[in-house]
């Protein structure tokens, strides 16, 4: 049975995937700037109070704040970012006296983004820890800085802290997507915790099912790994069964076939293969070898020669002794004799010992070809390294005997007779070739007297 084997990426949500996630949610942080309530006056305790309380920033901060912002994402989508010139506009506003921790909050939220559109994963991570360090900041923002700064986590590798962060933040969550519990099943995948993969990925599938929306790809190859590891081979054809059906590709239908096979059920085994090769997927020299193993191994001989035959024609199937082996055997299971024999010669040509000759002597037997017979037979036993000299020898025998060359034919089965497992056969040929020659001879000799009575 054929296993089915897993690759690291196959997997959860890649990191380019996170990134891309993590991107999208700074640019809905940064943008939401741009609706940011602005305090008419600058200075007064008034002022600080009322920026503290209701989440608004001074004019001062805010001018800075959207100039970094038209600089680090400029409109003109032909124009370059201009980083630089953003960090020196964040500078001078953390340079202000009297910044409250709201506004300290958006600077530094701002600071988060700009390094990570820098690639300066650490430093915005460190960047968005000082945004959740300060107390006096609206709920709403500090939960999203904690989700981005988890999924920051990811990028850097920082798994355990990522799946803290995201467990703290989902207890803040009255009606949370689907999207934490992947990525802390992720984490977990990628910290080979695989027992605790499940959990998340079913939470997750709940939630979209509520919602009515479409689970999706990830999910299921995160689900298949974790059933996997523990063994649940019918968990794993469930799931299979869902991948080939919303996302038909050749692994997982190379895979349900597998699987299917440990759970030795045979039928759907070769049915599973059959589909990808009814769509097309199979196309390589390997599995078009599989499939028509499997429809030998199902009793569908004829099935694996068209496969056979129209690899070959497509140069899909390497045409070298072995192969075309397989396919002169599956069109003789198939009671094709006559089309076995020319993959057979063609294969006993390319083979350097006489086994495959053996195998050509025997089809032309079985087709009444005495002398092609012979002929294979002799090349066979020429070129010797036989698996059963014997057996060669009693083909021969026959094939001899049927061509009428009797003295041959008795010497084949007398080599034939020197190997136990064939004497006996082989000294029932001696003796039926011996009682045919003393028939013949009598024959002879009264046809002779016959003759000489009629010249008298």
């Amino acid at each position: 049975m054929n296993s089915v084997a897993y690759s690291p990426k196959s997997a959860g949500l890649s990191v380019a995937m996170i990134r891309a996630l993590i991107f999208t949610g700074l640019c809905a942080l940064m943008f939401a700037l741009m609706t940011l309530s602005v305090s008419a006056q600058e200075g007064g305790e008034k002022e600080k109070r009322e920026t503290t309380k209701t989440g608004s920033m001074s004019e001062r901060v805010y001018k800075r704040l959207a100039e970094a912002q038209a600089l680090a994402a400029p409109e003109d989508e032909a124009a370059e970012p201009d980083f630089a010139g953003a960090e020196a506009q964040l500078k001078e506003i953390a340079a202000l006296d009297g910044l409250s921790e709201y506004e300290e909050a958006q600077l530094y939220n701002f600071y988060g983004f700009i390094y990570y559109s820098q690639e300066k994963y650490q430093q915005s991570i460190d960047a968005y820890e000082k945004v959740i360090s300060l107390q006096e900041i609206p709920p709403g923002l500090r939960n999203q800085v904690i989700y981005t700064l988890a999924q920051l986590k990811f990028t850097t590798e920082q798994y355990q802290e990522a799946i803290d962060l995201l467990n703290n933040w989902l207890k803040t969550q009255e009606n949370p997507g689907p999207e934490p519990y992947i990525l802390i099943a992720t984490g977990y995948y990628q910290l080979e915790e695989i027992d605790k993969i499940i959990p998340p990925v079913e939470k997750a599938m709940a939630i979209a099912q509520e919602r009515g929306t479409q689970t999706k790809e990830q999910w299921w190859l995160l689900l298949r790994v974790a059933y996997w590891e523990k063994g649940d081979n019918k968990k794993v054809r469930d799931i299979l069964e869902v991948l080939v059906t919303n996302w038909p590709k050749k692994e997982y239908w190379a895979q349900l076939s597998a699987v299917y096979g440990e759970l030795e059920d045979e039928p759907k085994q070769l049915s599973a293969f059959a589909s990808a090769y009814d769509q097309n997927l199979l196309t390589t020299n390997s599995e078009l070898l599989q499939i028509a193993q499997l429809y030998l191994a199902n009793d569908v001989p004829y099935k694996a020669a068209k496969i056979l035959e129209k690899g070959f024609a497509d140069g899909d199937v390497e045409r070298n002794a072995k192969n075309l082996r397989l396919y002169s055997q599956s069109w003789a299971l198939a009671r094709e004799d006559r089309r076995a024999i020319a993959p057979l010669k063609e294969a006993a040509k390319l083979s350097s010992d006489g086994e495959l000759d053996i195998r050509l002597a025997q089809s032309y037997l079985n087709l009444g070809e005495y002398k092609s017979c012979v002929s294979a037979a002799r090349q066979g036993l020429k070129k010797g390294d036989l698996k059963r000299d014997d057996i060669s020898n009693m083909i021969l025998g026959m094939c001899l005997f049927e061509s009428d060359d009797l003295v041959d034919a008795k010497a084949a089965f007398r080599k034939a007779k020197q190997d136990e497992r064939s004497s006996k056969g082989a000294e029932q040929w001696i003796l039926f070739i011996t009682s045919e020659e003393e028939r013949i001879e009598r024959l002879e000799r009264s046809m002779r007297e016959l003759q000489i009575e009629i010249v008298s």
